[in-house]
C-alpha cells in the first residue's frame, strides 16, 4: 500500500484572499485554484505550487450555521495555524490503507465529518484521520483523473527549478515538515508500521528532541518533541497540542532569501548560522523556515 507524493500542507486562515496575496509576494506560486467554494466542507480555498510543495490555504465559513463543521471549529479552537499533512495513494490501494490503519486503532473521518462506522466498508476516495490519534489530521486522497488533469506537477512541461533559480527565495524543495508529539516512540510507532515511513535521522537540540523520516516517495516529515516550553514548538505544544508546527524549506543561499523576505517587511526570528524563521504574527500563523542544510540521509538531495 504504497504512498505516493505529498499532496498538500493546509494553512487555516481568516480570509482567504489576504493570505493569497501574501503568498503571491512572498513565494511567486503558481496558483492553480482560487476562492473555490465547498458545499460539504463549508470553505473557501486556494491550491498553488511553490516549487516542488503544494500549499492549501482555506477559509472555513463564519456563518453561525456552519460553526459546528470540522474546519470552522479548528479555526475557532486554534485560529491561523496549519492544519493537517496530506499524500496521495494509488486510488485502489485507498481501502487497503483504511483497512490497515483502522487495525492499528486509529480512527478515521469522513470527508465534511464524523467517523466511519465499523464493519467491512468502501471508504471511497479520500480519508482523514482522527487528529488525536496521529498527533494531528493526516489526509490520503485516492490519485484520481482529476488530480492528473488539475495537479500542474503532472502536467506536460512542469519543472519548479524556476524557484531555485530565478526566484529571490531559491527554493530547492520541501526539505521537511515538524509535527509536535508528546511520546515519541510512539510517534515513530505509528508512522513506521501505519504508514511504512523510514526513520532517516534522529538528533537533540536546544529546540528538542527529533525523528526525521521519510514518508511515501518524496517526502520528509520531523517528529518534534520539544523539551522545553519556553521554545516557539514548546509554546504551540502547550497552547495548541500535538498538530503540524512548521514547514521548512531548503534554499540555495540564505543571505539572498533573508534580504528578500526583509523586502517584504515580513520579520525574521529564530536565526541561526543555517537557518531562519519568519515572524508567524507576520505570516497568518504560519511557520516557515528557510535553511540551507539537507537532513542527513534524505534520498532526494542524491
Amino acid at each position: 500500500m504504497p504512498i505516493r507524493e505529498f499532496f498538500h500542507l493546509i494553512h487555516i486562515v481568516d480570509n482567504e484572499d489576504e493570505v493569497d496575496a501574501w503568498y503571491r509576494d512572498l513565494f511567486s506560486p503558481e496558483t492553480f485554484m482560487k476562492n473555490n467554494w465547498l458545499e460539504s466542507e463549508k470553505r473557501w480555498a486556494s491550491l498553488s505550487m511553490v516549487g516542488d510543495l503544494m500549499i492549501e490555504v482555506i477559509e472555513p465559513s463564519g456563518v453561525p450555521e456552519d460553526q459546528g463543521m470540522p474546519l470552522s471549529k479548528f479555526r475557532n479552537r486554534f485560529g491561523q495555524h496549519y492544519h493537517s499533512l496530506a499524500w496521495y495513494v494509488d486510488a485502489p490501494d485507498i481501502k487497503p490503507l483504511f483497512d490497515q490503519i483502522r487495525q492499528k486503532g486509529i480512527r478515521v473521518a469522513k470527508p465534511g465529518g464524523g467517523m466511519f462506522p465499523d464493519g467491512d466498508i468502501d471508504p471511497g476516495n479520500t480519508i482523514f484521520t482522527h487528529p488525536k490519534d496521529t498527533f494531528g489530521q493526516l489526509e490520503f486522497e485516492g490519485f484520481s483523473e482529476h488530480w492528473s488533469r488539475a495537479d500542474p506537477r503532472f502536467q506536460p512541461g512542469w519543472n519548479p527549478a524556476r524557484w531555485s533559480d530565478e526566484h529571490p527565495l531559491g527554493i530547492v524543495r520541501a526539505s521537511h515538515f515538524t509535527t509536535l508529539v508528546t511520546d515519541l516512540e510512539r510517534a515513530r510507532e505509528l508512522y513506521e508500521g501505519a504508514l511504512g515511513a523510514t526513520v532517516l535521522h534522529a538528533e537533540t537540540t536546544a529546540t528538542g528532541e527529533s525523528l526525521f523520516v521519510s514518508v511515501g516517495t518524496a517526502s520528509v516529515v520531523e517528529l518534534l518533541r520539544p523539551l522545553s516550553s519556553e521554545t516557539r514548538a514548546g509554546r504551540d505544544l502547550a497552547d495548541n497540542g500535538e498538530l503540524p508546527h512548521a514547514c521548512t524549506f531548503t534554499v540555495r543561499d540564505l543571505s539572498s532569501a533573508e534580504r528578500h523576505v526583509e523586502s517584504l517587511g515580513i520579520g525574521v526570528v529564530d536565526r541561526e548560522p543555517r537557518s531562519f524563521t519568519l515572524d508567524p504574527a507576520d505570516a497568518f500563523g504560519a511557520v516557515y523556515t528557510f535553511t540551507d542544510r539537507v537532513v542527513p540521509g534524505d534520498p532526494r538531495a542524491g
